[in-house]
């Protein structure tokens, strides 16, 4: 119990620290001045704006469903902290004995993250979160099927669904290179599976306001914006874990920073496109390919 609020408290830790880093590089990719007031060189920013959330009002829509309006966010949040229940915190180290089935429950984790923005553009009884949440749902479930597919990839090439135990298998180069291609599309997907630019779509200022969270404030916001960050923590340290063999985070998160910074908005058609068209095909192809000629040609030895 212990041990899963230390986890608790670092992952929220960690996702301000990362919103500051966001901030601050973003800040200086576009030269600009990024937070420098609240606190010694604006480390304290973060705490600021969650402390400012907090204190602010839930504001509810007249027409929503209330306690769904109010649940989606909590739900969203909730399953992006059980995502560190089987994910390893070092080599050995795990917070559940559900670590026997890692990949497996992670991406049942994933597909029930769905919900979360389909109850909150629902609940909402607006038109803007319910375009948004449409479209982050028909996105989501796009790019989670290529992601469960590279997952399987690396299940059949190394022949555990165990994290720990492909930590140690990729710990020296391992597979690294045979599993490139799926690295790649790995963090291509990830980025779309995220909402993250340039595949922020459920959120486009210009047509949806803030997408399924524009009705959203206070508190229930926060959870949402946590939620996201978590999600993106969460999908970082997977892909160092499944293609590095280290648990860690900080260069992928960096890459989803230069890519909000550096690139414009893709069209929905050409998202859409991009994950079944051309990175789904791709994947099925290449788990079709390497498991075989990995076990054929004895590469693991």
């Amino acid at each position: 119990m212990i041990a899963t609020l230390i986890v608790v408290l670092c992952v929220v830790l960690s996702v301000a620290l990362m919103t500051l880093a966001e901030r601050n590089i973003m800040g200086a990719m576009q030269r600009r001045i990024g937070p420098n007031k609240v606190g010694y060189l604006g480390l304290l920013q973060p705490f600021a704006d969650g402390i400012k959330l907090i204190l602010k009002e839930t504001v509810l829509p007249l027409e929503s469903s209330h306690w769904l309006f109010l649940g989606a966010p909590f739900v969203t949040f909730y399953l992006a902290l059980l995502n560190w229940l089987v994910l390893p915190l070092d080599y050995g180290v795990a917070l559940s004995e559900l670590l026997g089935g890692g990949i497996l429950i992670l991406i049942a984790i994933s597909e029930l993250s769905i919900y979360g923005v389909i109850y909150s553009g629902w609940a909402a009884n607006s038109k803007y979160p319910f375009l948004g949440s449409l479209r982050s749902t028909a996105q989501m479930i796009s790019y989670s099927v290529s992601l469960s597919l590279i997952l399987l990839t690396v299940i059949f090439t190394l022949g555990t669904v165990n994290l720990l135990e492909i930590l140690a298998a990729q710990a020296p180069i391992g597979l690294f290179f045979p599993l490139l291609p799926m690295a790649i599309l790995f963090m291509i997907s990830a980025v779309a599976e995220t909402n993250r630019a340039p595949f922020d779509l459920p959120e486009a200022e210009s047509e949806l306001v803030a997408g399924f969270f524009t009705e959203h404030s206070a508190v229930s916001f926060a959870y949402f914006f946590l939620g996201e960050y978590t999600s993106i923590l969460v999908i970082c340290t997977l892909f160092f874990i499944l293609f590095f063999g280290v648990s860690a985070a900080l260069p992928m998160i960096f890459f989803f920073i230069w890519l909000r910074a550096s690139l414009a908005r893709l069209r929905f058609d050409q998202l859409l496109r991009l994950g079944w068209a051309h990175i789904l095909p791709f994947t099925i192809a290449y788990i079709l390919f390497l498991p075989p000629f990995i076990f054929t040609f004895d590469i693991l030895g």
